[in-house]
C-alpha cells in the first residue's frame, strides 16, 4: 500500500488513473496536483509521505521537465520515484526526462496492464529504500551507541571531542570536561549481580541527561565510567555542574538497594582555554588524574585538574 501524486493539468486523466489503480489495491491513497508548481509543493511537504509520482509532461506554468529539475536539486526528493508520462513519441523526449532524473516513461493512452505494473515496481523499489534506509539508521545507531544504557559510546565521543577541542582552539572559547566514574561498583555486583549492577549504570545514564545540559554531550567511557563534554564553559562553571550531578546521584534511590545513598560517583573535571598547551589525549589524562584524586580523598567528590588548565 502506498501515495501516488498524480500530476496532470487534465482532471480526466487523474481521475482515470486512479479508477484503473484503485481495483489493484497498490495505493491507498492519491494526491492530485495539476501543474508541475502544485505538485512540488505537496511533493516537499513530508506530511504528505508521498511514495511514487506520475507526471505529465506537458502542463502549464511548470511542465513535467522543470519539475523533474527542480525535484531532483532537492536531496530530501531523490529516493522518490517519477514516472513521466505523454503522448508524445519522440525518442529525445524520453531521453531527456531520463536524463532529468525520471525513473520511468509511460506513454499516453494508458495500457492499463503496464501501467499498473510499472507504478507497482516503483513502488516496490520506494519500499525497499525506504527498508535499507531505516536498517543504514539502525547500523549507523548501533555504532555511535552504548546499548546497555543509550548514551553515545566511546568511539562517539572521541569524535565529538575531537569537534569541540578544534572548535575552542579556534574560537577561543572554554570548553570543560568531566571525568565520571561509579564508586564501588565492583561490590555492587558482587552483592546484588550483574542485572542489578546493569540498572544502576542505566539509572545513572538516566540521572546524568537529566542534569547536564542539552548542549552537554554525555558518553559511556567503559565500564561504570562515563564522560560529559561542556561547550562553552569555563572550570567554575564545570566544578559546579560537576556538584550537581554528584549530588543527585548520592540523593537517588536506586530501585534494589536498600536506600539513597548507596550509590555514589567520583567526578574528575578538567578545562580547556586559550593560551594552554594540551592535546585531547592530554585533555582525558588531566581529567582522569582529578578523577583518581576524587578517588583517593574519599570518593564521592568532586576533584579539579592541576593549576596549569586553569
Amino acid at each position: 500500500m502506498g501515495v501516488l501524486l498524480i500530476i496532470d493539468d487534465s482532471i480526466a486523466v487523474r481521475e482515470e488513473l486512479i479508477d484503473l489503480l484503485t481495483a489493484e489495491g497498490d495505493f491507498n491513497v492519491f494526491l492530485q496536483a495539476g501543474d508541475g508548481a502544485s505538485g512540488l509543493k505537496i511533493l516537499s511537504d513530508p506530511a504528505q509521505n508521498v511514495d511514487v509520482v506520475c507526471c505529465d509532461l506537458n502542463m502549464p506554468r511548470m511542465d513535467g521537465y522543470q519539475f523533474l529539475r527542480m525535484a531532483r536539486a532537492n536531496p530530501g526528493l531523490m529516493g522518490i520515484p517519477i514516472v513521466m508520462a505523454t503522448s508524445e513519441t519522440d525518442a529525445t523526449d524520453v531521453v531527456k526526462a531520463f536524463e532529468l532524473g525520471a525513473n520511468d516513461f509511460i506513454s499516453k493512452p494508458f495500457n492499463p496492464s503496464i501501467l499498473r505494473v510499472r507504478l507497482k515496481n516503483m513502488l516496490h523499489i520506494k519500499h525497499l529504500q525506504d527498508l535499507l534506509k531505516a536498517q543504514r539508521g539502525m547500523m549507523e545507531e548501533m555504532a555511535t551507541r552504548d546499548s546497555l544504557t543509550s548514551l553515545a559510546n566511546l568511539r562517539s565521543f572521541r569524535l565529538s571531542l575531537e569537534d569541540e577541542y578544534h572548535r575552542s582552539r579556534r574560537y577561543g572559547d572554554p570548553m570543560s570536561l568531566l571525568m565520571v566514574d561509579l564508586d564501588h561498583f565492583k561490590k555492587i555486583n558482587d552483592t546484588y549481580g550483574h542485572r542489578r549492577g546493569d540498572a544502576v549504570l542505566r539509572e545513572t545514564a538516566r540521572i546524568m541527561v537529566d542534569v547536564m545540559r542539552k548542549v552537554d554531550f554525555v558518553a559511556r567511557y567503559g565500564g561504570e565510567e562515563f564522560v560529559v563534554i561542556m561547550p562553552h564553559t569555563g572550570l567554575e562553571g564545570a566544578v559546579k555542574a560537576a556538584e550537581r550531578l554528584r549530588a543527585s546521584v548520592e540523593d537517588t534511590w536506586f530501585e534494589g538497594l536498600p536506600e539513597a545513598g548507596d550509590i555514589t560517583i567520583s567526578i574528575g573535571v578538567t578545562t580547556l582555554v586559550e593560551g594552554v598547551d594540551v592535546e585531547v589525549d592530554g585533555l582525558i589524562e588531566r581529567a582522569d588524574e582529578a578523577l583518581y584524586r576524587a578517588k583517593v580523598n574519599g570518593r564521592n567528590r568532586v576533584e579539579k585538574a592541576d593549576a596549569a588548565v586553569k
